[in-house]
């Protein structure tokens, strides 16, 4: 067995069966994976096969996909600019995750330089344009910088329909800043207002809907945080009725996107449990895991639950499910102790034996 097929067997496996533990059949793969990089010098295949599987071992499996991503740029001088572009951004990306901030700013800017000198300019925004990423530019003090090189490349970039994908990420990304990190409003209202711009050059694009509900959940951000809450109660409301129509479709058999509507339930559902709507919230999600299940769904699921039921068997099987599960979980799974322990509503049960044993395995 090679570790292609013991990762296949463990995922299918878990996606079966996701309660109980398939441990075993991932450190195969893992032990697999490790001799497959030494015995192909480090091939490119081999090196995403295993950034795949380190993505599902937890904290020490973002540390050796860091370790990977660096051995692998010092001997690519031969490779293809594609893959050393995509070794560069899980770099830096694994470091945002592991909150190694100083290293990750630094990296960043070494890997927008390299860009800028290797790469297409549509390139130059996917380098800066992830929010994990910024968010640690504000916790070293570095937001000012950020949003200079921000201006600078919406700037300078054309616009494009194949770049736009990009570009809504981007100026989302300095939304999110503004709003809930920066706390400057006057200028978060103009960049969603980019955000509206970008995204209404085409209403028939295949990702407006995604897109256009994401966009509702900012101006929810704004609205509570300005305490703004006629206009918080209309657009959320407008919001649920969208996507309870999306709903009524899709059992009607009128349409099979199913992956949007359960991510569009889960983005609308999570501004809602920021607010403690629970009640609200729980029927969104209720949707998104019977369709989708991913883990941070059943995470936020059960932070409803537990806020609303103190139904522990409930909450623990939902938290549980949040560490096993593999769809949508890469970069997650194994690391939700970091979320349960910042999760203001599970402060009475912080140091609980019982839910401290699902995420210490």
């Amino acid at each position: 067995m090679n570790a292609s097929s013991a990762l296949e067997k463990f995922m299918r496996a878990t996606e079966i069966d996701p309660v109980k533990d398939k441990e075993t059949l991932l450190l195969s793969a893992y032990q697999l994976v490790k001799e497959e990089l030494i015995q192909s010098h480090y091939a490119i295949e081999s090196v995403r096969l295993a950034h795949q599987i380190f993505g599902y071992l937890g904290d020490k499996g973002l540390d050796e996909r860091v370790a990977l991503s660096r051995k692998y740029l010092q001997n690519a001088e031969g490779e293809s600019l594609e893959d050393r572009f995509w070794a560069n951004w899980e770099l830096v990306d694994n470091l945002a995750l592991l909150k190694r901030y100083p290293e990750m700013t630094k990296e960043q800017r070494n890997f927008l330089a390299w860009s800028k000198e290797n790469m297409k300019p549509d390139y130059w925004i996917k380098v800066m344009y992830d929010s994990t990423q910024a968010i640690g530019w504000v916790q070293e003090n570095q937001a000012q910088a950020w949003f200079e090189i921000y201006y600078e490349l919406m700037h300078c970039i054309e616009p494009t329909a194949s770049n736009r994908h990009n570009r809504v990420l981007y100026v989302e990304t300095a939304v999110g800043l503004l709003v809930f990190y920066l706390k400057h409003y006057a200028e978060a209202l103009n960049e969603l207002e980019r955000y509206r711009t970008v995204l209404y050059e085409d209403t028939s694009w295949d990702e407006f809907n995604q897109f256009d509900i994401r966009l509702t959940s900012y101006e929810l951000g704004l609205y509570s945080a300005q305490e703004d809450w006629d206009h918080y109660e209309q657009t959320a409301d407008r919001a649920i009725a969208a996507i309870e129509s999306c709903m009524t479709l899709y059992n009607q058999g009128k349409t099979s996107n199913i992956g949007e509507i359960c991510d569009m339930a889960h983005e609308i559902g999570t501004c809602l449990m920021w607010e403690k709507r629970y009640r609200q919230a729980m029927p969104l999600y209720e949707f998104a895991l019977e369709h989708q299940g991913v883990g941070v769904t059943h995470f936020f699921y059960a932070v409803c639950v537990w806020a609303t039921t103190k139904n522990k068997e409930e909450t623990m099987r939902h938290l549980h499910l949040s560490e096993l599960k593999v769809k949508g979980n890469g970069g997650l799974r194994s690391r939700y102790i970091h979320m349960f322990m910042e999760q203001p509503e599970f402060d009475d049960v912080r140091e609980d034996a019982e839910f401290l044993a699902i995420f210490n395995k």
